[in-house]
């Protein structure tokens, strides 16, 4: 517990330049919604671990919130948030006696299986060349840390699921410009959107999860708070 007020302090006394929140107790006022496919249902609750946080619940639906600010990687390129999953995509089937079952076995990686209960996606939008994106996601079925290409300019990144523990929150820190170069094999200065969505239209199912608070930081703001 010690070690945890430590680092919260560090993060408040760093210059704003080391630390830049995005989304703090839900507020969601800098933020846009973005449907795809569907309404997901984002209401603010409150936790007793994180406080105000956002469920999250898709039911055939593919809809999140976006930010879209330019961010300076150079003197930001760490992006940290919270989460935690209840319900990973499932759909229901029925058999000919009409027993209705869970069916949670389809392949992420493929455009069929490309659903979600927690999805963070970090772009670039150049004025003139196509968006690229990140997907930072928990995953049902694949190992953490690995990735694959949704198409030449999505490209995913499974960063929390492999069997962990559903509704316990995670901290997670990403290095954007190293993941960038990673997947991309570019190096980049900033990025200019930042989007959270739970999704299970692809399957046609329903999942529920919760989003925390979310930030940016600098590399030094990291280390120092980290345990």
């Amino acid at each position: 517990m010690k070690r945890s007020i430590t680092a919260i302090f560090i993060l408040l006394v760093m210059p704003p330049s080391f630390a830049k929140p995005l989304l703090i107790e839900g507020n969601l006022d800098h933020w846009r919604p973005v449907t795809l496919n569907g309404e997901t249902q984002y209401q603010p609750i409150m936790d007793m671990e994180q406080g105000v946080v956002l469920r999250a619940e898709s039911v055939k639906s593919a809809s999140g919130y976006e930010y879209s600010r330019t961010i300076n990687l150079n003197k930001t390129p760490v992006l940290q948030w919270q989460w935690t999953a209840e319900l990973t995509p499932y759909a229901l089937a029925i058999d000919h006696q009409g027993i209705e079952t869970k069916q949670n076995e389809f392949d992420e990686r493929d455009a069929k299986g490309n659903d979600f209960v927690l999805r963070v996606v970090v772009s670039r939008k150049p004025m003139f060349a196509q968006a690229k994106s990140i997907h930072y996601v928990w995953s049902h079925s694949q190992p953490i840390e690995s990735d694959w290409a949704i198409d030449d300019n999505n490209k995913v990144i499974v960063v929390s699921g492999d069997g962990q523990t559903t509704m316990k929150w995670q901290t997670l820190h990403r290095h954007i410009q190293k993941d960038w170069q990673r997947v991309f094999a570019e190096n980049i200065s900033d990025i200019n959107s930042i989007m959270f969505m739970t999704d299970s239209d692809a399957i046609g199912g329903h999942a529920i999860g919760y989003y925390g608070d979310m930030r940016t930081l600098a590399t030094k703001a990291m280390a120092k708070s980290e345990p």
